[in-house]
């Protein structure tokens, strides 16, 4: 007796695992007190991800302080998901020279 299964797969029932072209992942390190990169190209719907490789706590603070990531302690991370209208330049509460940002574009 041989046994025939057949697996549909549609982008639909399995967002973000096959053809999810809307929206991307994007890092940024934090080392030795800088952000890495400083300027990212970014789209709505995309999300950035801050990975601190310091052995001090940081933040991710939009300028304008509309968004915040709180403490992110060593070995941490925050995410955000990228909206339209946000601002987009941002520094570290603990260490104000820490400056960075990101610009929005369309896909």
């Amino acid at each position: 007796m041989v046994l025939t299964f057949t697996v549909l797969i549609s982008g639909s029932l399995l967002p973000g695992l096959v053809g999810d072209s809307k929206s991307e992942e994007h890092t940024v390190e934090i080392r030795n007190l800088q952000f890495t990169p400083q300027e990212l190209n970014v789209a709505p719907g995309d999300t950035i991800i801050w990975i601190n490789h310091d052995f001090v706590p940081h933040t991710v603070t939009a300028d304008n302080e509309s968004w915040d990531s709180g403490l992110i302690k060593a070995n941490g991370q925050w995410q955000l998901v990228v909206k339209e209208e946000m601002l987009t330049t941002y520094f570290c509460r603990y260490h104000p020279t820490m400056k960075a940002g990101f610009q929005i574009g369309q896909k």
